[in-house]
């Protein structure tokens, strides 16, 4: 099942990639604040209705004793990924836009090695670490090097040394998250209470989705947030719901998969191909012009994902 596991996650990429876009213009349209509870709220409810439809008979078992060790280990996830995460995440994209701010979730491969080392015992040989070097290296090379960063433009959000570390911190929260994530579904299954992939994602949205409503509460934000929300444009809302469905719902639906199959880690590098997906999205839809530092880039990267995938085969033929 590796291969499906592979295709999981390349699936997770490509929606992620499409779903920054939106994400970006809605959040420099009602605050990032306002965009991050629409999407946790909206998103709860979206995985929550195709959960039940899709396994209805198990769904509701989820409220039970049983569960406990999944609701633990998830709802960690769900805050540190979805709720804290994200939260920097689009910080990061309103002041890099989605073509040079995605170039830092690169980062989060070296979380999930770290993590998942210490806590799922997965260990990734010399060859399977040069390829994911060699991929992040290559994404750097296309994003963030002083030729590209002179091309990103001000919009009036911040500083660039601010973005990169509002991605920094992203990073590292998704990476630790998906280690969490598959943390609580190998601890769960061992119950002999398997819990799939779907509904594991709602309680990562529900846990997030409660603990940033109280923060915003308590901070008596929630109103604020709330008026803001109602007062934005069809279009912005529009953007921000089409964001959901590719980010909340697909994409992290085909990432909680993927981890069913594969390790984390490996998981994680095919995600750091979001930039080389947004790159050509940037092209051929904003009409963005990609240079021969960028292609070079793609190119590396990709070679880099070859190896860290075939890393067993090309190990044992050295």
């Amino acid at each position: 099942m590796a291969t499906g596991g592979i295709l999981m996650a390349l699936g997770a990429t490509v929606s992620w990639a499409i779903c920054v876009f939106p994400f970006t213009k809605a959040a420099r349209a009602m605050t990032v604040s306002s965009m991050n509870l629409f999407r946790l709220v909206v998103g709860t409810i979206l995985v929550m209705l195709v959960a039940i439809i899709l396994n209805h008979n198990n769904f509701f078992s989820i409220f039970s004793f049983q569960f406990a060790i999944a609701w633990l280990w998830l709802g960690i996830s769900g805050i540190v990924a979805l709720g804290i995460g994200d939260y920097f995440n689009y910080r990061m994209y309103v002041i890099l836009s989605p073509r040079y701010g995605s170039v830092l979730t690169t980062l989060s491969p070296a979380a999930a090695l770290l993590l998942g080392s210490f806590m799922l015992r997965e260990n990734i040989n010399a060859t399977g670490i040069s390829g994911m070097i060699i991929t992040i290296t290559g994404v750097i090379t296309m994003s963030l090097s002083r030729a590209e960063r002179i091309n990103i433009p001000d919009h009036g959000h911040g500083s660039i040394s601010k973005g990169i570390l509002f991605g920094i911190v992203a990073a590292f929260c998704t990476g630790a998250g998906l280690v969490f994530s598959k943390q609580g579904f190998l601890t769960q299954a061992k119950t002999g209470h398997v819990i799939d992939p779907l509904t594991g994602s709602f309680i990562r949205f529900i846990v997030a989705t409660a603990v940033v409503l109280l923060i915003t509460f308590v901070n008596q934000k929630l109103l604020i947030n709330w008026r803001n929300t109602m007062n934005q444009s069809w279009e912005t809302l529009r953007l921000a719901f089409s964001g959901t469905i590719f980010g909340p719902l697909l994409g992290v639906g085909f990432a909680l998969s993927s981890i069913q199959y594969i390790d984390v880690v490996v998981s994680q590098t095919i995600f750091a191909l979001v930039p080389v997906v947004a790159l050509f999205i940037a092209h051929f839809v904003y009409k963005e012009r990609i240079t021969f530092r960028a292609l070079a880039g793609v190119i590396v990267a990709i070679c880099g994902v070859v190896i860290l995938i075939w890393r067993n085969n090309i190990q044992a033929a050295i």
